[in-house]
Parts: C-alpha cells; structure tokens; sequence
C-alpha cells in the first residue's frame, strides 16, 4: 500500500490507544509503523530533508492535531494517552476528518490564532485543494513546523523547573545582544530573597544600566494580571531600577496590557517567547536549510 497520509492516520493512532493506557511516543509511531501493510522500502523511506522518515513524520504530525483537538493528551513528557473525548469519537465515528476536528474548540482556537495565519484556510480545505504555488506551499509548511515548534518550547518549559526558566530568559535576552553580547552580563537572582525581581542583565560592562527581569513559569490558562505587574513595578522603585521586562509562558491581560503601556516594563508573552526563541536559537538549532532559487533576470537579459 502506498503510504498515508498525516490525515489517514486519525483513525489508526487512535485505535492504537483505545486502550486508554499511556504509552511512550515513539512506541507508539514503532507500532503502527510496524502495523501498516509496507514494503520495507515504504517504512525506510525518508523525507527530502533525511531527517527522518516519512511514515514517522506523517505519523508524529496525525497525533499533533488530535492533541490539538484533545483527542489525545501528554501528561508528561514523551508519553500520549487518548483522553475520554478521543475515546467517544473513536467509537461514535468510523472515520476522524478535519471536519470533525474543526468541531473542537480547542482545535479551532488553534487554527484561528496561530502564528501561521496560512494554517486557517490549509486546515478548513483539508489540504486536499490547495492551489498555492510550490513557493507558497513551501511557506506553509514552514509556518506549521515553526506553530508546532512553539508548543514543544512552551510544553517543555513547563515540564521544567522555575530555575531553569529564569535562566532561560537571561540566555535569550543575552542572545538578543543585551548586555553586549557579553556571557557574564546577566544572573539570576537567589530564589528565597529576590524582592519580586528574578533576574539582571548589565547592559554595560560597569553595570550603569541594568535591565531587571520578572519570569512567571504559568499554564497558558493562567493569565497575568495587573497586580503583578504593580509589584513589579514596585520592586523596580524599592531597587533602583527604571528599565524592566516581564516574561511569562501564558499570556496577559488587557489590563495588564494597558498599565504596562504607561510603565518601563516590557512584556512578553509565551507566543513572543516562543518566536524569539526559535530566531536567536535558544533551545532550538538549525536542523536543514531550504534555497529557493529564482531567475536571474539580468543575466538573461529579460525584464522582471
């Protein structure tokens, strides 16, 4: 048999946890591998990039959009588990589409208010008339591994402790050239007598200026507020300070917004982590790169 698609899978991943049991991911992409009726050189078969096989990508992509859906859970990393919702759709419907995912509001949520704005209309047509260009086709697919990229980051930081997320922002903001690029420019602060701020970046080398760091380690449920903003704020006046950023891995509130308009603090929500995470590689690398190639049009001597 040919290999399925990511969206032919719905129904095999499934069935593959209908017994509501936790299993390690990777288990469980071996076994339907395994399942499936291929030749040896269909299981073996590698996308363009060799960075892994096909039938494991298009696996690994089916169980990305059930979790999307909650079809499918993670409570811990590396591991899946079908919740009870995936259980009543395995058994009231013979075949999961994208229709149905669409029903989920969790599922289009995400479509709604991803960063690959592509994804809405990709998603909604199935893929299946999709008349973009290879170009754009290209950048599709670009946006959606860099949408799932950001949920890995953000489902990692969380799988992690506080500590490391403090010090995960020092890292970035250090990479993003505050502090003069210089590695000893930035330190968190001691966990049980921090006063409200986590950590400092010296943005020169005598450490006139600093820039104070608050880092909340919050579910995406979990908004910030104003009044922590307040006590921040509070803690840059009890220190001395006048410049501030507060990073958060959920999101803020308009209010929340609005005071931090009229203050010397900038905000950065989980989303904005994520990107600029994934632009100055902290916690990601450069796994291939894609040239897109055009005419030259003055050597050809040819108009654009």
């Amino acid at each position: 048999m040919a290999i399925p698609k990511y969206n032919e899978l719905y129904d095999i991943v499934l069935k593959e946890l209908s017994d509501s049991n936790e299993y390690r991911t990777r288990d469980v992409k071996s076994s339907i591998t395994n399942k499936l009726n291929l030749t040896e050189e269909e299981k073996k078969e590698l996308l363009p990039s060799k960075s892994t096989t096909v039938i494991n990508s298009r696996i690994g992509w089916a169980i990305t959009y059930l979790k999307k859906a909650e079809l499918l859970e993670s409570k811990k990393r590396g591991f899946i588990n079908i919740t009870k919702l995936g259980l009543k759709m395995y058994h009231d419907y013979p075949h999961i589409t994208e229709d149905l995912l669409l029903k989920s509001s969790s599922f289009l949520n995400w479509v709604e208010n991803s960063n690959a704005k592509i994804i809405k209309k990709s998603v909604i047509s199935n893929y299946s008339s999709d008349m973009s260009t290879p170009e754009e086709a290209m950048e599709n697919a670009y946006s959606r591994i860099n949408d799932e990229l950001s949920g890995l980051i953000l489902e990692n930081i969380l799988n992690n402790d506080p500590i490391f997320f403090e010090k995960l922002v020092i890292d970035l903001l250090l990479k993003m050239g505050y502090g003069e690029f210089r590695p000893d420019a930035g330190r968190t602060t001691s966990p049980t007598n921090d006063g409200g701020i986590d950590g400092i970046i010296n943005e020169d080398r005598l450490g006139i200026d600093k820039i104070a760091i608050q880092a909340k380690r919050y579910d995406k449920s979990n908004k910030v507020g104003t009044p922590l903003l307040q006590n921040f704020v509070g803690a840059l006046v009890g220190k001395g300070l006048s410049k501030g950023v507060f990073i958060t891995t959920s999101s803020f509130t308009s209010g929340a917004i609005d005071y931090a308009k009229n203050q010397s603090i900038i905000l950065i929500d989980g989303e904005k982590l994520a990107d600029l995470m994934i632009e100055y590689n902290v916690g990601t690398f450069t796994s291939h790169t894609y040239e897109i190639k055009r005419i030259d049009s003055d050597y050809f001597n040819i108009g654009d």
